[in-house]
């Protein structure tokens, strides 16, 4: 039996739509390379309920890079909008496994590290 590409949900805040591009280009990158990159922009279609959307493929991924930018830590922290909604789904896998290596912080700022405060403790 073939082994199945390690799926990767993508979390990122819509900052811009050069950003909106940016993501893709890197979920894109990451098919070509094996990945099965789970992304809004391809696998939400109108009328999809997106909370459930994010309650279906974040779990059900074996990692998920979480794309911070300036916007994305400032919603993750306030709990704003989608990225808000996945923050508490993020927090209930870490209490239900606190030594969960699934959460990559994929840093896309200038002059500073942030990361949302729930993986602020991950390396």
């Amino acid at each position: 039996m073939a082994k199945q590409p390690p799926k990767v949900f993508i979390s990122y805040s819509h900052d811009s739509s050069e950003h909106k591009q940016w993501v893709a280009h890197l979920s894109i990158k990451l098919r070509e390379n094996g990945v099965d990159a789970i992304l809004d922009q391809w696998d939400l279609y109108p009328g999809d309920d997106v909370p459930s959307f994010m309650e279906k493929h974040l779990p059900e991924s074996d990692y998920a890079v979480l794309i911070c930018t300036k916007r994305y830590v400032e919603k993750a922290n306030s709990g704003e909008g989608g990225v808000g909604y996945e923050k508490m789904i993020v927090s209930a896998e870490m209490v239900e496994n606190i030594d969960v290596g699934k959460f990559i912080p994929l840093i896309r700022q200038s002059g500073t590290t942030n990361v949302p405060k729930i993986i602020e403790t991950k390396k």
